[in-house]
This record gives C-alpha cells, structure tokens and sequence, in this order.
C-alpha cells in the first residue's frame, strides 16, 4: 500500500467515523430533447451515496469571487464513490443541497485521496 493509498484510506476511516455524514452527489441528466423538441428532454436525477463532513467556510478564506460568504468547505471520502464529482453536480448534506462551485479534487501524485470542495446554498 503506497503512502497515497493509505491517505486515501485514512480519510475514509475518519469520514466513515462519526466525525462525517451520510450524503450524497446528485448528478442531473437530459436524455432526448434538441432544437426541434420544445419540451427539452427529460431530466433524469441520479444521488450517489458518499461519506462527507460539510462545515462553513472559514472567515479568513472568504475572497467574495471564488469563495464568498454563506458558502461551505465539504470534505468527501473517495471510498464507494463512484462518480468523479464536477462542478454541474449538487452534493446533498445535511446543511441542504448545496452547488459545487469547487469540486476541489485532492491527488496527490495524481492518486485522488478525498475531495476538498466549496460548496454553495
């Protein structure tokens, strides 16, 4: 086990702790639609479970562009997660369902351990 795989499995263990939650990413998709098709298609909404802890952005981080007042820091375990999240997924916490405005992917010799994200009400 390299020093990346057990940074992984370390943030697992302690999102799986109580120290995180269970959430989810909510990831929309649109099958069918086009220019002729007035109704847009038909939006299909798929949550994928994962372990996260979501807590408020730090004052001091607060720059009002990237990260602005309100918004949430949302750490989530790559264990059982078997989605990449992007930045056009929503991720459910307790918190409610907040946007992804940073899907903050943490790779460390492009081994991903956990993603570090900003999330936004």
């Amino acid at each position: 086990m390299t020093a990346y795989e057990r940074g992984a499995a370390l943030a697992d263990r302690i999102l799986g702790s109580d120290k995180g939650e269970t959430g989810a990413i909510r990831r929309e998709t649109v099958t069918g639609g086009g220019p002729s098709d007035p109704t847009g298609g038909t939006v299909t909404v798929t949550d994928y479970p994962c372990r996260l802890a979501a807590f408020p952005v730090a004052q001091r981080d607060i720059d009002g562009t990237l990260i602005k007042a309100g918004d949430f820091r949302v750490l989530v375990a790559t264990g059982g997660l078997t989605i990449t999240p992007t930045t056009t997924d929503k991720i459910v916490t307790s918190n409610g369902v907040l946007t992804i405005i940073d899907a903050g992917r943490f790779a460390p010799a492009g081994t991903v351990t956990h993603y570090k994200m900003v999330g936004r009400k």
